[in-house]
């Protein structure tokens, strides 16, 4: 197989699972331009289930899956990386309460379309609050999958664990036209924080 080939068999499954769409607009423009380029994209999609994320895991091995038409032996270094790699988190997928897991594709869904989310949120003290987020991002630390998001409450950036939201629901409403302002409000206040 070509690298374009590669370019446009990971930009399609990138895109049609909703996995990583700067990967799949990068890829979409044309070849990667080196195999180190490819072996990341590998790395990445093997180890997306890894991450306590069932949702980018699902992405990730759909995304496998389809690479294996294409080519086989991206498909068997993705499945050697799974295999092989290290796990990058101390947290495992086991560890989340069931209805978390759940709330990964409703916080994933609302990521997407820009939609407010509200939940219950029990902090590392115990205390518990009522959040309105505008969902950026999810991340992957090793203590367990975090919401970064624009809190209501606090008019600031803040990062919750998925596993300590309650109550998740999606509301009504867009933060569409903000986005990318938000996303480099909070890009810079973690660029501060290193």
């Amino acid at each position: 197989m070509t690298r374009r080939g590669l370019g446009t068999s990971l930009a399609g499954a990138a895109a049609s699972a909703a996995l990583a769409p700067a990967l799949a607009a990068a890829a979409a423009a044309g070849p990667l331009p080196d195999p180190d380029q490819r072996d990341a994209a590998l790395r990445g999609l093997a180890l997306a289930a890894h991450r306590g994320d069932p949702v980018t895991a699902a992405a990730a091995e759909t995304a496998l899956v389809r690479l294996a038409q294409t080519d086989p032996e991206a498909a068997l270094l993705g499945r050697i990386y799974r295999l092989l790699d290290v796990r990058p988190s101390q947290w495992w997928a086991d560890d989340m309460p069931e209805a978390a897991a759940a709330d990964l594709g409703l916080l994933h869904g609302a990521i997407r379309a820009c939609q407010p989310v509200a939940f219950r949120y029990r902090d590392l003290s115990q205390g518990e609050t009522s959040r309105r987020v505008l969902p950026l991002a999810l991340v992957h630390p090793p203590q367990g999958v975090k919401l970064l998001a624009w809190c209501e409450l606090r008019a600031d950036f803040r990062q919750f664990f998925v596993r300590a939201m309650q109550g998740l629901t999606a509301e009504p409403g867009s933060f569409a036209a903000p986005r990318m302002t938000l996303l480099q409000g909070l890009l810079e206040k973690e660029e501060a924080k290193a």
